[in-house]
């Protein structure tokens, strides 16, 4: 129930869907009577909303506090067991509809995945990532990738691949079901934890949650650190906030199941500071 309903929300908060549809919805309403004024008025709310978002980076406000939680540790200073790779980096729609493999969203996962697992041969390195989809696609985009690298050479020896975890919450428990079976005098060590640095919060929390010992490793980090006035670019302006916005909604949701024991996630749980 928990997956149906977060992906239902993620929908509905998916800001640019939601401008399209009421635009849409508006300008037939402009072709009745009755409704013309309604209409009238929505637009002028939904253009003012536009310009409002595009002048002020509501989104790069909203995904800058997230980015900038967790510093980057210098390995070569810290002890760890292994590492964890989230997935989110293949196109399931190129690969569906093309065969292709194309990274777009955050490449930097998997190639911080490589130049870790090949900087650090003997230390474990386990991708998680199934498919995100509600439907079965037939998609598991650690399967993809494990054959990708393969077939391209660049798969080591200490990767290992979780195929079915269909969210955050389901990676970290599939993937320490994984480390238990194969490596259980390591499974309870500190690990290194690789995803986008806006997305770090939620997994932080998650992976405390059930129980991994991790040490954040935020990379693909899309705002900078000086905020300033957005340019005049609505489609930008909507598509940050929508962005920003998603893992705000995922923190919240994942704290009010029970999926976190923290809202918003630090250097320190909060175990760890009482």
């Amino acid at each position: 129930m928990f997956y149906f309903l977060s992906k239902t929300v993620g929908h509905l908060i998916n800001i640019g869907l939601m401008h399209g549809i009421i635009l849409f919805a508006l300008f037939a309403l402009l072709f009745l009577n009755k409704t013309r004024r309604f209409a009238l008025y929505g637009l002028v709310c939904v253009t003012a909303f536009s310009l409002l978002i595009t002048a002020i980076p509501v989104g790069t406000i909203l995904s800058r506090t997230l980015e900038t939680r967790f510093e980057r540790p210098d390995l070569d200073q810290t002890e760890f067991a292994g590492i964890l790779t989230l997935s989110g980096s293949v196109d399931p729609g190129s690969y569906l509809s093309r065969g292709e493999v194309q990274f777009l969203s955050a490449p930097d996962r998997v190639f911080t995945m490589l130049r870790l697992a090949n900087q650090y041969p003997q230390k474990p390195v386990i991708f998680t990532g199934g498919d995100g989809a509600l439907s079965d696609r037939g998609f598991s985009e650690a399967a993809v990738l494990s054959n990708w690298l393969g077939e391209s050479k660049m798969r080591t020896p200490n990767m290992y691949f979780e195929t079915k975890a269909r969210n955050t919450y389901e990676n970290a428990i599939n993937s320490l079901e994984m480390a238990y079976g194969k490596w259980p005098a390591l499974a309870k060590k500190p690990w290194i934890l690789v995803t986008s640095a806006d997305h770090m919060p939620r997994a932080v929390g998650v992976f405390r949650q059930v129980g991994w010992n991790v040490i954040p490793y935020p990379v693909g980090r899309i705002t900078s650190d000086d905020i300033h006035l957005a340019s005049l670019n609505v489609s930008g302006g909507i598509k940050s906030l929508s962005h920003g916005l998603r893992e705000w909604v995922g923190l919240t949701a994942y704290y009010w199941t029970g999926r976190s024991n923290e809202w918003f996630p630090g250097p320190k749980s909060e175990a760890t500071t009482n």
